[in-house]
């Protein structure tokens, strides 16, 4: 595939603009394909960390974060056995598994990446299942849990990410409000029984799709990444008892760094420089000042593809069929992002190009 080159629009600054950094220096970046949210027998996975890592090597992917609840998988033993250079990396993270006492509004998940202790959420600890974590009062709101844990990520210099926002319905999008940018939002979560589409419960409760969610925050002028992840606990037989399961490979990020290292894996995630799918590949994706650009690699499906063009509030800007399109920015966008969806329903997600900041 060819480079995505993304240059700085309007007024933002470089760090949180897609892919701005350093392009005249880098001359050769590449495409590394990775799920940041796997679970082992460590917590409720069905397999042992060196199983788990086995499937993601195998299955054409180069880097993988596995998540355990309330438990931190040391990479290096993993890494060698399984890592090898420009071909596969283990990376460290956690699954900060929130509960609250609130029965409508149970769970609030966030993963924990490149994090070098275990971080124990807020309220007292409790086992739910096979999955350990801390049960909050009532009285605590959710927002508070959200910015308490995420903090605890960001103090030992990782990168967090909001999962799920609609597993059981606990989450609102008010309760994200707060979070602070660079945080990831998993807009797609691979599992079957996560909600990712939203839905109303016919008396007045009405949730986004977790894509929905993104754009709330984004138009609030929130910048956020959207990550496409697996959250895979079943490699014994994947998907053969529960076809809606957790199974591995539904959904991953690629992410354009230099080499397959913890330090390049991480900048390029900071940077926005990647994109999520749940099967889609793009062979090029640039932008600049006046236009974005995608071109999807379409020579193997035979699909066809649907690209629309997405900003402030989830308006939909443009909307083209075929596999090369192109964006003309208009300069009054506060962002734009695309959503890529093919005839047998794969998607890709680019991360927002922002443009200004004049009407946050």
């Amino acid at each position: 595939m060819n480079l995505v080159k993304p240059l700085l629009c309007g007024m933002m600054l470089a760090a949180t603009f897609p892919g701005a950094h350093a392009f005249s220096q880098e001359s050769a970046l590449h495409w590394y394909r990775g799920n940041t949210h796997a679970h082992s027998i460590n917590s409720d996975g069905d397999s042992a960390p060196d199983v788990v890592a086995r499937w993601y090597r195998e299955h054409g992917y180069q880097f993988l974060f596995i998540t355990d609840h309330e438990y931190l998988t040391d990479p290096g033993p993993l890494n060698a056995l399984l890592g090898a250079k420009e071909r596969f990396l283990l990376l460290p993270g956690q699954e900060i598994t929130q509960w609250d006492e609130d029965p409508k509004r149970p769970s609030a998940h966030v993963n924990a990446l490149f994090i070098h202790d275990v971080i124990f959420p807020v309220g007292t600890r409790k086992c739910v299942g096979l999955g350990c974590g801390a049960i909050a009062p009532a009285s605590t709101l959710l927002s508070e849990t959200f910015k308490a844990n995420i903090a605890a990520v960001l103090a030992q210099g990782g990168i967090a990410q909001v999962n799920h926002p609609n597993y059981r319905w606990s989450v609102k999008p008010e309760d994200l409000y707060d979070i602070p940018d660079g945080t990831l939002l998993e807009i797609w979560n691979g599992q079957g029984h996560i909600n990712n589409l939203g839905g109303g419960d016919g008396n007045g409760d009405e949730r986004p799709s977790a894509e929905g969610f993104w754009d709330i925050l984004l138009s609030r002028g929130k910048h956020i990444w959207g990550v496409g992840s697996d959250d895979s606990h079943e490699f014994k037989e994947p998907g053969v008892s529960d076809p809606s399961g957790a199974a591995p490979g539904q959904a991953w990020i690629m992410v354009r760094a230099a080499e397959l290292s913890p330090d390049a894996i991480r900048s390029a995630i900071e940077r926005g420089d990647f994109y999520a799918s749940t099967g889609i590949t793009l062979e090029d994706y640039q932008a600049n000042t006046k236009q974005i650009v995608i071109k999807i690699d379409s020579q193997r499906s035979g699909a066809r593809y649907r690209t629309q063009f997405i900003g402030r509030n989830g308006q939909v800007l443009q909307e083209s069929a075929g596999d090369s399109t192109t964006y003309s920015i208009k300069g009054v966008e506060d962002y734009v992002r695309a959503r890529v969806t093919d005839s047998n329903g794969k998607m890709a997600w680019t991360q927002p190009v922002f443009v200004h900041r004049g009407s946050f």
